[in-house]
């Protein structure tokens, strides 16, 4: 039994998101189905992390085992039948101990959103609109709030697999861009279920004087999340890296 690192780019728009689930098409659908045409064995392609539907990643990182030696022409195949939305970056043996998900030790993740009165068409998949007043001097100040290790139960909705709350965010910066556009960029150890997008959602608040400062660290403390403002759409955020050891 062998095992495989990919890397892997995707638009989310098209998907229901990384995971197989009934009635829509999946990222991990996709994959396995095409390699079950190449090779003709089934495989079960684990990702590091399930982006939600309609969240892209520019470098997401996912391994599978096989019986098969797969060939040299391995990655031109499969991108050449995966649809034009998803593809392979590499594809490389791994150590039997190398796991997508939990060997990884850092993620990063950038939010792009779009103040200016006019979105352009062409951005609309990969930038949330949010035609708002908004304070980017209180913005920059509530960034630091969510710096270092916290319990982020108050930003993180629940999903049927429980894991720690307990996460540590180790940089979060605010990136002006131009014609009233910016970004934010996350970089942690890892990341709860919709935790960037609430996080988001909560800053976007703050920004637009909805939530003090001091209401902010109230909602880290009590760790509800049916005390928090609505996540962010998901067409503004991509998964850009996933680092290991």
């Amino acid at each position: 039994m062998s095992k495989y690192k990919l890397t892997l780019s995707y638009d989310g728009y098209p998907f229901g998101g990384w995971q197989i689930q009934p009635n829509t098409s999946s990222v991990q659908g996709h994959l396995q189905d095409v390699f079950m045409l190449l090779i003709g064995e089934s495989v079960t392609v684990i990702g590091s992390g399930r982006t939600d539907a309609g969240v892209h990643a520019k470098k997401q990182v996912a391994h599978f085992e096989t019986e098969k030696e797969l060939p040299s022409t391995i990655l031109d195949d499969v991108n050449a039948k995966l649809p034009s939305e998803i593809r392979l970056l590499s594809l490389e043996k791994a150590d039997a101990d190398f796991h997508a998900r939990f060997s990884a030790v850092q993620k990063t993740y950038h939010y792009h959103i779009c103040t200016a009165p006019v979105l352009s068409p062409f951005e609309c998949r990969y930038r949330t609109h949010l035609y708002y007043d908004m304070d980017f001097e209180m913005l920059q100040k509530a960034l630091k709030y969510f710096i270092g290790t916290h319990d982020f139960s108050s930003l993180a909705n629940e999903r049927g697999t429980p894991c720690s709350p307990i996460k540590t965010l180790h940089a979060l910066n605010y990136v002006p861009e131009a014609e009233g556009k910016f970004r934010l960029e996350f970089t942690g150890d890892g990341f709860l279920y919709k935790m960037v997008r609430n996080l988001v959602g909560a800053l976007v608040y703050v920004a637009r004087g909805k939530l003090s400062l001091n209401e902010l660290a109230d909602l880290i403390e009590a760790k509800d999340r049916r005390l928090a403002p609505p996540p962010a759409p998901p067409q503004g955020l991509f998964l850009m890296s996933v680092e290991y050891k």
